[in-house]
């Protein structure tokens, strides 16, 4: 008990010196960017009654945020569990017991999900939960904290045992045996957008569910904790090595590292770009999972859409009107979407790549190509979102055969425009990835969608507002480069 008071007190240090050293960032940039998603996507549902969604998409959609948090946390969840790349590492070498390990792990995810779960009390608050009054104070008072408190915890559990069948399964190449046991995790993953749903907005989940949700969460997170204890205890001295050699997954072949070099002029941008391709193809975080998860969702949604007659194909047209058809805007609204998930890699590979800057320092790389770099990363890493969503409006038939070359060409120029506008801001927070992804998606997503509804208006917003742009994204590259170099 003394190692973990010792541990954890200590890491508690480390966060409080983190948080003074980045007052501007949690004090401005968190309540803005937070502020700016709640102006354009709270207030809009809020004043808009036709735009609420319906109890089972609410339940749906609840769920599907839960498995983007965890799909998101693996790596920093191994990271706490492993002592990866940090001075946690010198623990290792102590006489310091397996549980402890797990203990101190299990410590700083719950600070994280607890986070998580500020921010879905603000949501309450902000958005009014979704019910009525009556149902907001009885509700409230009574299953509040409680949901907040299995809330928290599941979604910690969850987190970690999803980290360590995720070492474990690389270590012993046992990838049927990981995607069962993450299948039988989705059971865990429901229950937690449940509790969320309950927290956010009661009111969308029948009361008679709730008491029986709550004492099922509790034994889940009971159970789940002794199968996390007993596999913690069985897995970490064999998989600790491999963790923290972990480099699973494909490469990219030298030949492809030679065709960038061929394709870009500038040595540094051509050798940085063939390392993020390298890092990201052998999987370097688990957001990688998570946005190709969503961008795929995103095409079967699309090719449902197309294919089901929900979307009506309207009165048919010849001209340039048929840009405004809704199977033509449902193509150009997804590779939009897919777009803008992919690029949103950028910040947690600037992220990922901060403790190793002296690489670039050492060579003396200017801060304009390690912006120009990550600029390129942002449209490498989303050019198959266009094409994919363009071949399945045109394979569909929804689309009408005039207007499938010039659809064509709108879903690139809205790759283009939206990869750029992510990519531009990849050093914008390169301390607070989070709040970064928010930031790039809520620009890019604007910026494609005002597009997408006339193509036009992106030559003037690339002409005259992304040049202001460009300078000021090489400028905060050269500010972080010096700055991680004091």
């Amino acid at each position: 008990m003394s190692h973990l008071k010792l541990i954890v007190g200590a890491g508690a240090r480390d966060a409080l010196r983190w948080a003074r050293q980045h007052l501007y960032a949690l004090l401005i940039l968190t309540p803005l960017v937070l502020g700016m998603t709640y102006a354009g996507v709270g207030r809009l549902v809020s004043e808009h009654a036709e735009l609420e969604p319906s109890p089972v998409a609410c339940v749906l959609l609840a769920v599907l945020a839960v498995a983007c948090l965890v799909a998101l946390s693996m790596s920093r969840a191994s990271t706490e569990l492993y002592h990866l790349r940090g001075p946690e590492s010198a623990l290792d070498t102590l006489p310091v017991s397996v549980d402890t390990h797990l203990w101190s792990a299990l410590a700083q995810r719950i600070a994280r999900t607890a986070a998580v779960g500020l921010v879905a009390l603000v949501a309450r608050v902000t958005l009014g939960g979704g019910d009525g009054a009556a149902t907001t104070a009885t509700t409230g008072a009574s299953l509040l904290l409680p949901s907040l408190v299995l809330f928290v915890g599941l979604l910690a559990l969850v987190e970690t045992l999803l980290a360590l069948g995720w070492i474990h399964g690389g270590r012993v190449r046992g990838r049927a045996r990981a995607a069962l046991s993450f299948a039988a995790l989705l059971p865990t993953v429901a229950a937690c957008g449940l509790l969320l749903l309950m927290i956010v907005g009661p009111g969308k989940l029948a009361a008679r569910w709730h008491a029986g949700l709550l004492v099922g969460s509790a034994l889940l997170s009971a159970a789940l904790f002794f199968v996390v204890l007993r596999l913690h205890r069985s897995w970490r001295a064999s998989d600790l090595e491999y963790a923290k050699r972990l480099q699973p997954g494909s490469r990219l072949s030298m030949g492809g590292a030679r065709a960038l070099r061929r394709l870009f002029k500038s040595p540094p941008v051509a050798a940085q770009l063939a390392r993020d391709m390298r890092l990201t193809l052998r999987g370097f975080s688990s957001a990688v999972y998570a946005v190709a998860g969503i961008a795929a969702l995103v095409f079967v949604v699309l090719l449902a859409a197309l294919t089901t007659g929900w979307l009506p194909s309207g009165v048919a047209r010849t001209g340039f009107e048929a840009t405004w058809l809704l199977p033509v805007m449902a193509v150009k609204f997804a590779a939009v979407f897919a777009c803008a998930t992919l690029a949103s890699l950028v910040p947690v590979l600037v992220a990922h790549q901060a403790p190793h800057l002296w690489l670039e320092r050492s060579v003396g790389t200017p801060g304009a190509e390690l912006w120009r770099a990550k600029l390129w990363y942002a449209r490498l890493i989303s050019l198959p979102a266009p094409l994919i969503a363009w071949a399945l409006g045109a394979a569909s038939g929804a689309v009408p055969l005039f207007y499938v070359l010039p659809l064509f060409g709108e879903v690139v120029w809205l790759w283009w425009l939206v990869s750029t506008v992510v990519g531009t801001l990849a050093y914008e927070m390169p301390d607070q990835p989070g709040l970064a992804i928010i930031l790039m998606l809520c620009a890019g997503l604007a910026a494609g969608f005002v597009v997408s509804l006339l193509w036009p208006m992106g030559l003037a917003l690339y002409a005259f507002g992304l040049q202001q742009m460009f300078m000021r994204g090489q400028h905060l590259a050269h500010l972080h480069l010096v700055k991680e170099g004091d």
